[in-house]
């Protein structure tokens, strides 16, 4: 015999699988989306500056702040700056910014050196010329402990992300 309760609001027949009639089972699901809604505006409303914007969104603010003053900071007073990897000296708009790991550690300098684009793009960032060049100019143990920091990274949390782009705005303001 098929149980035939009902509803605990009414006196109609259940709706599907749940304790609540069709209307009021439709009452019930709108309240629960209109909760939800209210519950992220209410989220967006305490949130101010650039936590309203999402991760990704800050992480592209902040990689373009990054590239540009990676790109400047050697520049000559004319623009001119020397790609890491095969010496090509053209003006930091033409160039950019290279990483030694790629997907880690892309906000921190320490991996991060001015490449042309065919050194950068077409050639995969000539990482072994790369390495040699970072090796020589740090050191061997400078050069481990950047790998092994980009084997422990971290993604950048929000306020991580927030505070880099406020320190580079202030670097690059004042070139």
């Amino acid at each position: 015999m098929i149980n035939q309760n009902p509803c605990k609001e009414c006196d109609k027949p259940r709706y599907a699988n749940t304790s609540l009639c069709w209307d009021h089972y439709r009452d019930h699901e709108k309240r629960k989306k209109q909760a939800k809604i209210m519950a992220k505006i209410e989220r967006k409303s305490k949130t101010k500056g650039f936590i309203e914007k999402t991760r990704k969104q800050l992480m592209k603010t902040a990689w373009k702040l990054m590239s540009e003053w990676i790109r400047r900071k050697d520049a000559n007073e004319d623009g001119f700056v020397e790609c890491y990897t095969c010496d090509a000296i053209k003006h930091y708009k033409e160039m950019n910014a290279g990483h030694y790991k790629h997907d880690r550690l892309d906000l921190d300098e320490r991996n991060l050196k001015v490449q042309c684009i065919k050194c950068n793009h077409h050639n995969s960032g000539e990482l072994d010329v790369y390495a040699e060049n970072l090796i020589r100019d740090f050191g061997l143990e400078w050069f481990n402990q950047l790998v092994r920091d980009a084997g422990a990274y971290q993604k950048y949390t929000i306020p991580e992300i927030a505070a880099i782009i406020r320190d580079l705005k202030t670097k690059i303001s004042n070139l």
